[in-house]
């Protein structure tokens, strides 16, 4: 006798959005015989919700995707707690969660046994995030915050952990340029890094930043220009690090180009100055960190200060613009 594949999931599928798609994607992926589909009863969902549809809508809607998709072989049943029907069912193989999820269906595994019936394969689907980096869900739908495909409608709150005006406007035509509405402000935060960082510190001093100035917005960002050693070319490279940090805590780092310093500039960083009062010094333009920048002035205009932290600010929000590429990503600390 063939054994039947038979799947199952459970969830409020409220208003449905990228992510519950996800989770049913997950479900009937390999052609399961059946996909088990429980579904919150009111009196269950307004235990955890002040503001959900009514069962019959939910399940109306959750039937029209199942169609539009083509997903068949599949049977809704109502759910009054956690478990649903899957910890009764003897004929079960795989149950579908999302991460989040993961210690109910551990607990559940954990019920099966108790009543001697085999733990199920947990296949555990990533949360799937919206442009701010966090969850998709119906609750900030419903806020009018994203649409059901995770994109922004309300503008971000973006502070750059700086003063400097260069890298305000620098990340403010960045996401302008990614089609993202955002009000961003430069706040002075403390970078725990020496005035003129080298090699590691420059990475960290954009971190620092980046977390220092989130507070309560959705994005923290934090720029650091630094000198990196080479010991390939026995030289010293400027490069300015980018660091992006939401409130789920995720973290996403880039950097800009690369580029080295006349010996005069270095010999003065060495004796104590930073590659700023260096370059005032050389150039005669006070302050020129904050106008075009030491990279302007060595590329006779071509590159100026904003456009090359624009490349690093670019190179850091890639993860979050290929949100389907990259996985949850790292974590500040």
């Amino acid at each position: 006798m063939v054994h039947q594949m038979r799947v199952v999931l459970g969830g409020t599928f409220d208003v449905l959005h990228a992510g519950h798609e996800a989770l049913l994607s997950s479900a009937f992926e390999g052609r399961p015989d059946e996909v088990v589909i429980g579904l919150t009863t009111d009196r269950f969902a307004k235990e955890s919700r002040t503001d959900v549809n009514a069962f019959s809508v939910r399940e109306r809607s959750l039937k029209r995707l199942l169609a539009a998709r083509k997903w068949r072989r599949a049977r809704i049943e109502a759910i009054d707690d956690p478990f649903g029907p899957a910890d009764d069912l003897p004929d079960l193989d795989v149950m579908v969660v999302s991460a989040e999820r993961m210690p109910v269906a551990l607990a559940l595994n954990d019920a099966r046994a108790a009543k001697g019936l085999r733990r199920l394969a947990i296949r555990a689907v990533p949360m799937v995030l919206a442009q701010d980096g966090l969850p998709i869900s119906s609750r900030r739908i419903r806020q009018g915050l994203i649409d059901r495909r995770g994109r922004r409608l309300k503008p971000l709150e973006v502070s750059v952990g700086s003063g400097n005006p260069v890298k305000v406007r620098a990340v403010r035509e960045v996401f302008r340029a990614l089609g993202l509405p955002a009000r961003v402000r430069g706040v002075r935060v403390p970078t725990e890094v020496s005035d003129q960082p080298f090699d590691h510190e420059a990475v960290r001093g954009a971190v620092n930043r980046a977390k220092a100035a989130l507070r309560g917005g959705d994005l923290g960002v934090g720029i650091e220009a630094g000198l990196v050693w080479s010991p390939v070319l026995s030289d010293y490279f400027d490069v300015q690090y980018c660091a992006v940090v939401d409130r789920s805590g995720r973290l996403t780092v880039g950097h800009g180009p690369g580029f080295a310093y006349p010996a005069k500039v270095l010999e003065k960083v060495k004796a104590g100055s930073t590659v700023g009062e260096a370059m005032d010094r050389l150039t005669g333009i006070r302050g020129i960190g904050s106008k075009r920048g030491a990279i302007g002035h060595l590329t006779e205009g071509r590159l100026d200060r904003r456009r090359l932290t624009e490349s690093a600010v670019l190179m850091a929000m890639v993860p979050r613009i290929r949100r389907d590429l990259y996985s949850k990503g790292a974590t500040a600390r």
